[in-house]
């Protein structure tokens, strides 16, 4: 899984290119509060980090859809630890998802999502910084809510990664676009 996130980034840039006006193609944009977790035996502790997180779409059937996805670190946060200050932060997260989905009436879509993402976290302390980078099962659900036929507002709760103690989720807010 080494270059996972390049494949990712590929199939996202070649369905985008592939048909900007093609039937079915959709994208979001949305700001995610995160909880990202150490849960190791002899230290644990918790930060709430941000990023901003895009998703490009394509729904093959009304009931089910693939999708691509890019979070990209906004802000850290910090916590204190005895009498050291930890900060942590998400850099990055690289996914691809099968999101099924079911449509409630004319504007209410609930779906859920599952796929594999890859997930990099880094904390610092003092002089020492440690970083991680690893791909796990990821999967979440939310709710989408049509304004237009076009435009929409959606909101989710994903987990992103949990694995080796670590464990980043989080709910996300956004606005999405059907090309």
């Amino acid at each position: 899984m080494k270059h996972f996130g390049k494949i990712v980034a590929a199939t996202a840039i070649a369905f985008t290119a592939a048909g900007a006006q093609a039937q079915g193609m959709y994208g979001e944009l949305g700001y995610s509060h995160l909880n990202f977790e150490e849960k190791d035996t002899a230290f644990s502790a918790k930060v709430n980090p941000s990023m901003v997180r895009g998703i490009v779409g394509y729904e093959l059937n009304r009931n089910l859809a693939v999708e691509g996805m890019v979070g990209i670190g906004l802000q850290s946060d910090d916590v204190r630890v005895g009498s050291a200050r930890l900060e942590g932060e998400v850099d990055n997260v690289v996914g691809a998802f099968v999101k099924p989905k079911i449509q409630l009436g004319e504007s209410v879509e609930l779906f859920g999502r599952a796929g594999v993402a890859s997930t990099k976290v880094s904390a610092r302390a003092g002089n020492l910084s440690i970083a991680d980078r690893g791909t796990s099962f990821a999967y979440g659900g939310g709710a989408s809510f049509a304004l237009t036929p076009r435009t929409s507002i959606t909101a989710d709760y994903m987990r992103y990664y949990d694995r080796k103690g670590i464990v980043v989720d989080g709910i996300n807010v956004g606005v999405g676009l059907k090309f």
